[in-house]
């Protein structure tokens, strides 16, 4: 008697949970399009970092390992060029499909910086100190747009100088060679902070806080839960609401 309650009680919290998975509401954030150019984005910029770290502190111990692990430094240096120019034709694609195939008007993209960005910042220090509350946020935040901007102005900034330490007697025919040398440390310098950028700031805001912690799955899956839209674009889930009760009563 006692194994057939259990039994039935286990059947019972599968259909509960089956249910729950069934009726559980998901929103669109990525398209396919949009998380191929992300997992490109991801797998260059990993490769480029341990190849290029490996450069930038040549002195330090894990420097050979590295250089030794990929097949010495000519192929180290063939694997970052690489990586590189990959990313500088997802870049270009990114544009080009922006600007040309996507329906959308430019002048109406919600990824635009807008004054309710900078509000909507100045509302996030005072909400860390306890002096307003969290700013509601639409499609987009000032936090993901300060991500997409400055991963943009990164990417010229590290193509321009990467080309030049690439073509570096090719670049001395337009530029001083003083120029050349600047380039190495902006393209080293940039580097390195977009490094630190990604793995401290980007990945805390999407992956390591405790609301999503240990990984919000949108970058695999291209969709936010209910809970997630509700919690961190608020405005753009009433929008979505607002028009699907809409939808009913026509």
């Amino acid at each position: 008697m006692v194994n057939i309650m259990k039994r039935a009680k286990t059947k019972l919290e599968k259909d509960i949970s089956l249910e729950k998975e069934q009726s559980e509401i998901t929103f669109k954030r990525f398209t396919f399009n949009q998380l191929i150019q992300h997992w490109v984005m991801i797998a260059t910029f990993m490769i480029l970092v341990v190849t290029g770290m490996a450069v930038k502190f040549p002195d330090s111990w894990w420097s050979p390992v590295i250089i030794n692990l990929v097949g010495g430094f000519e192929m180290r240096t063939q694997i970052h060029h690489t990586a590189g120019i990959v990313m500088v034709i997802l870049g270009i694609y990114h544009i080009i499909y922006h600007v040309f195939v996507d329906k959308e008007s430019l002048l109406e993209r919600r990824i635009w910086p807008t004054l309710k960005d900078a509000q909507d910042f100045w509302k996030t220090i005072l909400f860390y100190f306890g002096k307003e509350e969290q700013p509601k946020y639409g499609r987009y935040s000032w936090k993901e747009k300060f991500d997409y901007w400055g991963a943009f102005w990164g990417m010229v900034m590290l193509c321009v100088t990467g080309l030049i330490m690439m073509f570096p007697f090719v670049a001395m025919r337009y530029i001083p060679y003083a120029y050349v040398h600047l380039a190495t440390i902006i393209h080293t310098d940039e580097a390195l902070l977009a490094t630190l950028f990604i793995f401290i700031v980007h990945w805390w805001n999407v992956h390591y806080s405790p609301e999503v912690f240990p990984m919000s799955k949108a970058w695999l899956t291209g969709n936010l839960t209910e809970g997630q839209m509700m919690h961190e674009h608020p405005l753009e889930y009433e929008e979505a609401m607002r028009q699907a009760h809409m939808k009913d009563y026509k």
